[in-house]
């Protein structure tokens, strides 16, 4: 009996221990402690002779055409890799920080993910309106995420702990799709078949096709209000040669016509383009180029309206999918498109 009472009495001497660990003060010190801690490796990023791990999405849109609302949009992801099985393996990101900006109207976002479990600890978010009016917010969140502390500079605040964590993991998702850290968008291979058209005549309508979107998108280029979504990535840098993938998506009010993609390093130089069929949305044509020991190889695919390859033009006759992987990339870069959009289903 006295062992089971004394038993009893170190249980509850652990558990006040542990909650003692957990209380808000303790807890409001750690995420000051980690927000600096991310500050100053954001600081620290590229620099000192490593190679800058970090991903930005810039998205630029005109919301209405009849009235001309411009929105710029701007996030900067910042991760760390881990060496697993021998490979870097990317880890989710650590810190956010968000730029938005249309016709005077401004807001800045920082979001941190605990460094253990990459849950969201911490929003802040400063929007700032055309006539100079400031509003101010920040949110500290509990090992379960439960707001424990909130702060405003106004009783007019702008957003609610819920939505700014809801929000946050938002960026974490859109992170995890842009650098496939675990997702990939599933074909649809058992849709119904549509009726084609002869080969001879979608070929003649995909290189019409291509020849307008190649146009549009110069001419994307040089317009004042642009409509583009660019995403640049740079990673691999300890293990291997530093390396950057600059992808560029061009849409209109119905949706992505044409994306192209670089990949660099010292040992990769790869280049992609993908074409979509403007009623349907869907990918009718590919191209890729890279090069290996010295060899540059193409390859080219034509799709039928039902995504069948129709035509493979290669000169690696030993190397060719008809055009699985690119049909894959395709659709993740339309899954993308369609969360930022918030067409998502």
């Amino acid at each position: 009996m006295r062992r089971l009472f004394l038993s009893m009495i170190v249980l509850l001497a652990c558990g006040s221990m542990a909650l003692a660990q957990t209380t808000k003060e303790e807890r409001m010190k750690y995420i000051r402690k980690c927000y600096a801690e991310a500050k100053k490796k954001v600081d620290a990023n590229g620099k000192n002779g490593k190679s800058p791990k970090d991903m930005r999405l810039v998205i630029n849109r005109l919301e209405d055409e009849d009235v001309p609302l411009y929105d710029t949009e701007q996030l900067d992801f910042y991760f760390e890799e881990k060496i697993v099985d021998g490979l870097a393996t990317k880890q989710p990101p650590y810190f956010i920080v968000e730029d938005w900006g249309n016709h005077g109207h401004l807001r800045y976002r920082e979001v941190l993910l605990d460094p253990k479990d990459y849950q969201v600890i911490f929003c802040y978010m400063r929007g700032e309106t055309d006539a100079g009016f400031v509003v101010e917010s920040r949110y500290y969140y509990d090992a379960e995420g439960q707001c424990i502390e909130e702060k405003h500079n106004t009783s007019n605040s702008w957003t609610m702990p819920e939505t700014e964590k809801e929000n946050a993991e938002y960026y974490v998702r859109l992170f995890n799709m842009l650098t496939y850290n675990g997702y990939f968008t599933p074909l649809d291979l058992d849709k119904p078949k549509k009726s084609t058209t002869p080969k001879a005549e979608r070929l003649k309508h995909i290189r019409a096709l291509y020849a307008q979107a190649k146009e549009k998108s110069a001419a994307n280029d040089k317009a004042e209000m642009p409509n583009d979504l660019h995403i640049t990535i740079h990673d691999l840098g300890d293990d291997q040669p530093p390396r950057t993938m600059k992808t560029r998506i061009y849409f209109d009010k119905d949706g992505i016509y044409f994306i192209n993609q670089s990949n660099k390093s010292m040992q990769l130089d790869s280049y992609s383009e993908f074409l979509f069929e403007p009623k349907t949305k869907d990918l009718i044509f590919s191209y890729s180029r890279g090069g290996e020991e010295g060899q540059m190889y193409e390859w080219r695919y034509y799709f039928d309206e039902n995504g069948d390859c129709i035509e493979t033009k290669t000169n690696n006759t030993d190397e060719t999918d008809d055009g699985f992987y690119d049909k894959r990339a395709a659709k993740d870069f339309q899954a993308i498109f369609d969360l930022l959009n918030g067409d998502e289903e």
